[in-house]
This record gives C-alpha cells, sequence and structure tokens, in this order.
C-alpha cells in the first residue's frame, strides 16, 4: 500500500467525482449534478466516545436535479470488513442529523470481500425494522477482471484498475495496458498525470516484472514515449509553479521584476534537478548500478531539453557511451 494511499484515493475520486458516479451508481448519477458537488469531507463525525472524532473518507452534497440536495458520503477501506454495514449506518444517521438531508453511502472496499459493484442492506439481520430499511453500495475492487473496466468510458475506472486483476496478461503487460488506456485518451494533462500516478502506486512491479515491462516498453516505445512526455509535461509544470512561488517570495525583497525573474530562474533549476533524477532512474534501471562518473555528468546537464532527449533516448541505445553525456 502506498504510504499516501489515503491522499491519492481522496485526490483520485475528488477529481472524477462525476466519473465515478456513473461507474458506481450509474443509475443515480443521471439525477445528479456532480459538477456543481460542494466538498465536505474536512467537516469530523462524532463516533464512540473510545475512538474519538474522525473524518470522513469523502463527503459532498450534490444537488439533485428538480430536486433538493443530498449527501454522498464514501468511505475507502484497505480491507473489506463484516462491521462495515453497522459503522457506515451509524455514520449515515450523524451525517444526515447534522446536515438535514438524504445520505447515499459509498464504500470502496481494495482488498478482500466479494468483487464487483452491488448494493447491500445491513448485514446484522437484527437490526430494528425502522433501520432495515438503510443501503449503501459497495464496489470490492480486487478480483474485479481489470480489462473489462479498461473498456469502460470513465477515466476513474481505468486507474482502479490498477488494484483490480490482470487476468491472463502479466503484471508489466497489464500495467502498461493501464498506462496506455490512459495515455491514448483525451483529457486535460493534469487528469492523465494523476491517473498515470495511481497506476504507478498501485501496481508495483517486482524486479522480474520490472525487467519485462522493460522490454515491452521498448517494443512500444511510441506509448512509452507520450507516457514521458506526460511526465516531462508534470515536471515542467511543477518547475514553473515553483518558480512564480520563488518570485513571489523574493519579490517582496527585490521588486516584482526582478522577483519573477529569479523564481523563474530557480524553477528551471528544480525542474532540471527532477529531470536529472528521472535521467539516471532510467539508466540505472537499463544498464544497472551507475559509476559515480555518469551521476556526475548527468548532474552538469542544466538544459531541460536535452534531459527530455536523452531519457527519450534511452529506450533504444545500446550502452550509455551511445548517448554522449559529455
Amino acid at each position: 500500500m502506498p504510504p499516501d494511499h489515503d491522499r491519492l484515493f481522496k485526490t483520485l475520486l475528488r477529481t472524477f467525482f462525476s466519473s465515478f458516479l456513473r461507474l458506481v451508481v450509474p443509475h443515480l448519477a443521471g439525477k445528479l449534478d456532480a459538477a456543481r458537488a460542494v466538498f465536505l469531507d474536512k467537516e469530523l463525525l462524532a463516533e464512540e466516545p473510545v475512538r474519538g472524532n474522525r473524518e470522513a473518507d469523502l463527503l459532498a452534497r450534490v444537488p439533485v436535479r428538480n430536486g433538493r440536495a443530498i449527501l454522498v458520503h464514501i468511505e475507502i477501506e484497505a480491507r473489506a470488513s463484516p462491521q462495515m454495514a453497522d459503522r457506515l449506518l451509524s455514520y449515515a444517521g450523524l451525517i444526515q442529523a447534522a446536515y438535514g438531508a438524504r445520505v447515499l453511502s459509498i464504500l470502496v472496499n481494495i482488498s478482500r470481500g466479494e468483487a464487483g459493484i452491488r448494493s447491500l442492506p445491513p448485514e446484522d439481520n437484527l437490526a430494528a425494522p425502522e433501520l432495515s430499511t438503510f443501503r449503501y453500495t459497495v464496489f470490492g475492487l480486487e478480483g474485479c477482471p481489470g480489462v473489462d473496466y479498461l473498456a469502460k468510458p470513465e477515466p476513474v475506472a481505468w486507474a482502479l484498475a490498477a488494484l483490480m486483476s490482470p487476468g491472463e496478461e502479466s503484471r508489466a503487460a497489464y500495467k502498461l495496458h493501464c498506462q496506455s488506456r490512459i495515455v491514448e485518451a483525451r483529457m486535460a494533462a493534469r487528469k492523465r498525470i494523476l491517473l498515470l500516478d495511481f497506476v504507478e502506486a498501485y501496481l508495483e512491479l517486482t524486479p522480474p516484472e520490472a525487467e519485462e515491462y522493460k522490454i515491452l516498453s521498448t517494443r512500444h516505445r511510441r506509448r512509452t514515449r507520450a507516457m514521458w512526455m506526460t511526465w516531462s509535461e508534470r515536471l515542467k509544470e511543477e518547475g514553473k509553479k515553483e518558480g512564480l512561488r520563488l518570485g513571489k517570495q523574493e519579490g517582496r525583497k527585490l521588486g516584482q521584476q526582478e522577483g519573477l525573474k529569479l523564481g523563474k530562474r530557480e524553477g528551471l533549476q528544480e525542474a532540471a534537478r527532477s529531470l536529472q533524477q528521472v535521467l539516471l532512474s532510467l539508466l540505472d534501471q537499463r544498464f544497472g548500478p551507475l559509476p559515480e562518473s555518469i551521476h556526475r555528468q548527468v548532474e552538469a546537464i542544466s538544459s531541460l531539453r536535452r534531459l527530455t532527449r536523452l531519457a527519450e533516448q534511452v529506450l533504444t541505445v545500446g550502452s550509455i557511451r551511445e548517448l554522449r553525456l559529455r
């Protein structure tokens, strides 16, 4: 599980909220105006005194077309648990009491449990009759046929496929399949990067699988190059943002114009350092442990264009010497 698993999942579902609803509750998604959703997930839900307060994984007020808004509550669990039905029922009551609107509860199980999307009643058969109408939707990721979800039109499904079964494909081929589906779709670069980051974080390969992935990537150079360019765009954008941040900071001391110049220069340097680390990582994966002299040669390159070109060439050259780093 990635160390920032919670942040990754929340960012994915917030960014692709409409897509997620179309995937999980298609019978309701058309009635909801998800584009106007207001997220309330920073609000705390009071739980049992022993456990203290707990933050809802994701909570949004969503307008209903020709009707009152409802509250969509999404919980993300690393492993399926039989206690979740009671917890969701408790959360729904607390949320409804706090906000005075109906609650749509959705549970996402990353592992264990039944695969697929289904609607369930509380698992406690002894629930009071007045509570027995509570239902929630559960989406079990582990065991789902990933290829089926890669064929769906909802972009969020392509990222979640990283947590599903690769079927007859090897994990290396399946990872490239997930990435290719994302790269070949038309969407904003920011969203594409988020989907690729999710796949990278959750579909980790063993060393032998990484070797197979490297071979497959070489065979499919056009796809790999497209993925690299997406990564390059991200690094350049990060450099631009860092430049603006530093420019504003230094602008207070040196004047706005001088500050922005300095910030741009610092941002480009930061982007170059990031690209240098990417290039060194690619070289290490392709040719094994690198001598210190190669590290120095790469770190001496400051041109973003040249670093990007070298990273693209790593997939095709037969030796480091062919890159002519000096």
